[in-house]
């Protein structure tokens, strides 16, 4: 079926069963930002790939709504369909809630799976439609019908991670969880996000392509944890491990039954944020429901001090990587034909060199020219082209080892930069080193720093769409939470420990693009009569490219922060490096 075929499909089932709309979002029973291909429904009806993004369908009107790193993208992949593209966070583009709250008439029902919406999602579209007479359906799961040749469920080995990398057993850190649930008074504690699962137990997988996690549930007990996994990807002899410490393994499915078995009078504490709600509503009623963000969510943003050596190491493997292939690219014969997909094939050679490597740590973004100035750009056989002699060309790429989790973002010129390239690079890159050597008082978030990488972008009238900074797991999801440096002001201190990335932008549409990524760690800088003031530790090691860099545009501090930088990322690397790539990255570090 094509997309119109498959919208014509599911208005069929909506009439057959007096649903006046269904909402379909890019989402799994476990709130995971990167979706096993199971689960991966919108992207099914709408051909849209992005990793943001929901599909709403009535009788009449079928809509995308996605964020500005997708817009280019979304536009190219719905063009021809039914579906008709919202641009979110532009001026006078409604959620879908509201839309539907407005273009819905009083008595209409509007349809979901339980499964695919958390519990706080549920609450905040009720609020919204109940106001207008409307009704939700959360039992609607018409894409099982209809979703014939649907990938089945993925099923990797699971592997522990031993405690020389993690920093801290699985028991110190199912203590830590529990001391938190005896403050609340919650004797359960249910888990329904992977990456938290894999860092409470010290366990990883191969279920999300890129995501070192399993599928699985975890509930927390008085006496006991029960980790929800299917049985065979358990083998006998982590099953053991795990028994001894204190963890029993039930079958995936018997996640439903174990929470209406909780005692009566039971506390369980839940994250309705990342609890789907059927889960939610299948917990024993006469429990009493304690509403709390997971601990893992928090503990696994600071980083120990084992986790941060490993990571010191870990970015030199990966810059000699990263290094190597920017040597590669730059040196390829006339005749060699390179395109985006052999691109990152070729950076992936690179990493898989490197010791206790393990995989990519996202889909690399290779984005040639006006690929570029698309934010979240992902190469197909589709839209795959020729990296050329001359054009702007962006790399944003990362690895996962053992030993850490890595992300970087290089832009380089094939040719001869023009002055507006030059200058577009250098105010980016002005707005990295002032996020890079910024001090700030303990207590500072993320959206007080976020400005100061788009100052010198303002004061052009110039501005980039995403944030500025996310946080980044231990050998676990590239994107993690709670913390990030942007916008929106989420209520999260940075705290020592912290490992975010810094990454402004620019992106002139149909033209080019250009960002800069480094991971940054949270550290103390001093304390004096006006309290702790924090900083951060720049950890990634890449040169930045000379010949796209205006030193007329830059103070004396900008100009020694960059040789700094540049001398360290030389000292570190080189030893590391081929005799021919060491004296080509002496040049690319000389002096500004």
């Amino acid at each position: 079926m094509n997309t119109n075929e498959k919208i014509d499909c599911i208005r069929q089932l909506m009439r057959d069963s007096n649903i006046s709309a269904v909402v379909i979002p890019n989402n799994d029973p476990h709130h995971s930002e990167y979706v096993a291909e199971h689960w991966q429904a919108r992207k099914w009806i709408t051909g849209f790939s992005g990793s943001a993004g929901t599909a709403v369908i009535t009788s009449e009107h079928a809509i995308l709504w996605t964020d500005f790193r997708y817009y280019i993208q979304a536009e190219k992949q719905i063009a021809g369909s039914l579906f008709e593209l919202f641009k979110m966070g532009e001026p006078d583009v409604p959620l879908f809630e509201k839309w539907l709250a407005d273009a819905l008439k009083s008595g209409d029902t509007i349809g979901i799976d339980a499964n695919m919406f958390s519990m706080a999602d549920v609450k905040k579209v009720t609020a919204e439609i109940e106001a207008k007479g409307l009704c939700l359906n959360t039992g609607i799961d018409f894409i099982t019908e209809l979703w014939k040749d649907r990938p089945v469920r993925p099923n990797s080995q699971a592997f522990s991670l031993a405690k020389k990398y993690t920093g801290k057993s699985r028991g110190d850190k199912i203590r830590e969880i529990r001391r938190q649930m005896d403050a609340l008074g919650a004797s359960y504690h249910l888990m329904a996000t992977l990456d938290d699962i894999a860092w409470t137990l010290n366990l990883r997988g191969k279920d999300v392509h890129t995501n070192p996690v399993n599928i699985a549930f975890v509930l927390i007990a008085p006496e006991k944890v029960f980790l929800f996994v299917s049985k065979e990807k358990v083998n006998d002899a982590l099953v053991e491990e795990l028994n001894r410490d204190g963890i029993d393994i039930l079958d995936y499915e018997d996640i439903y039954a174990g929470l209406l078995k909780i005692q009566d009078d039971g506390i369980i504490m839940v994250d309705p944020g990342n609890t789907n709600c059927r889960l939610y509503q299948s917990i024993n009623k006469k429990c009493t429901i304690v509403e709390k963000p997971n601990p893992a969510i928090a503990l696994k943003a600071i980083k120990n001090d084992i986790e941060i050596t490993h990571l010191r190491q870990t970015v030199i493997k990966d810059g000699v990587a990263v290094v190597s292939f920017l040597f590669w690219l730059e040196h390829l014969p006339d005749d060699e034909r390179i395109t985006e997909i052999s691109a990152a094939d070729k950076l992936y050679g690179f990493r898989k060199k490197q010791d206790l490597f393990v995989d990519n740590s996202f889909d690399p973004i290779m984005a040639f020219q006006d690929h570029s100035a698309m934010c979240h750009y992902s190469a197909s056989l589709e839209t795959n082209v020729a990296i050329g002699d001359t054009g702007m060309f962006l790399t944003d790429s990362g690895g996962n080892y053992l030993t850490g989790t890595t992300d970087i973002t290089r832009t380089i010129f094939q040719g001869e930069p023009s002055k507006q390239q030059i200058t577009d690079y250098t105010l980016v890159l002005k707005g990295h080193i002032a996020v890079a050597t910024t001090l700030f008082p303990k207590g500072t978030k993320g959206f007080q720093i976020d400005t100061l990488s788009r100052q010198y972008l303002w004061k052009q009238g110039m501005d980039f769409g995403h944030g500025t900074g996310h946080g980044v797991g231990f050998f676990l999801c590239v994107h993690e939470g709670p913390a990030r440096i942007s916008p929106h002001p989420v209520d999260v201190k940075l705290e020592k420990g912290m490992l975010l990335t810094n990454e402004p932008g620019l992106y002139r549409e149909g033209a080019y693009g250009i960002r800069l990524e480094n991971m940054i760690l949270v550290d103390q800088a001093f304390e004096n009569e006006f309290g702790i003031f924090m900083k951060f530790e720049t950890l990634t090691n890449c040169h930045f490219e000379s010949n796209l860099i205006d030193p007329n545009l830059l103070s004396k501090d900008e100009k020694d922060w960059i040789n700094t930088y540049h001398a360290k990322v030389y000292e570190k690397l080189s030893p590391n490096l081929d005799k021919d790539v060491a004296s080509w990255l002496k040049e690319k570090t000389r002096l500004i």
